[in-house]
């Protein structure tokens, strides 16, 4: 549902769902994300053999990759945006922090602005995931590039949430308009 406030952002308000395997799953099914989860990329190896495998290599122009924390403190997504490239997505942190919610959108950036630019975008075009910390279903993965997303924290009082990202050290980050468009996690959404 799209609420009209102020007369100058339609609302989009975001529903948060946990974090299962049948959800990561399915963002994986469209292309969204790859996961890192125990079963997932086992090798046949043969006795006495060792096998590897490249899950993606990042492109050199974006440079050798580096690994940062994150700490959000924000109740808003302020900051939704894209990258050129994939970068991993690692939520090893304190479960009981105050909950942290990724947003993503179910489409790539290009199909998101063409819904803003037409004025057809709405809540059906994002996923609001609560984040689980140290599972190894569901907290490791990674968002595949031009993919929009941002992250929020609870506003409830509490710890600020923190999580890990590994992706290339020069990979830039391309903020997305939403023109007249506001995500809005609901309060009354947020789950306990």
């Amino acid at each position: 549902m799209i609420n009209k406030r102020n007369n100058s952002f339609k609302y989009i308000r975001l529903k948060p769902v946990e974090m299962t395997s049948e959800i990561m799953q399915m963002l994986e099914g469209k292309g969204l994300i790859y996961r890192l989860c125990p079963g997932h990329d086992e090798l046949r190896a043969s006795k006495e053999e060792t096998l590897v495998k490249t899950i993606y290599a990042s492109d050199e122009k974006f440079g050798p990759h580096k690994l940062i924390t994150v700490t959000v403190n924000r109740s808003e997504f302020a900051v939704f945006h894209t990258h050129p490239d994939s970068e991993e997505f690692l939520a090893i942190g304190d479960p009981n922090a105050k909950p942290l919610y990724l947003v993503m959108a179910l489409c790539n950036k290009h199909e998101l602005e063409s819904r803003v630019k037409s004025k057809t975008l709405s809540e059906n075009d994002f996923v609001t995931l609560k984040v689980k910390y140290n599972d190894p279903e569901v907290s490791f993965f990674t968002i595949l590039k031009n993919i929009p997303h941002g992250e929020a924290a609870s506003a409830k009082d509490g710890k600020p949430p923190s999580f890990y990202v590994t992706e290339s050290r020069d990979l830039g980050v391309e903020m997305l308009l939403l023109g007249e468009y506001k995500l809005k996690l609901e309060e009354d959404y947020i789950l306990t």
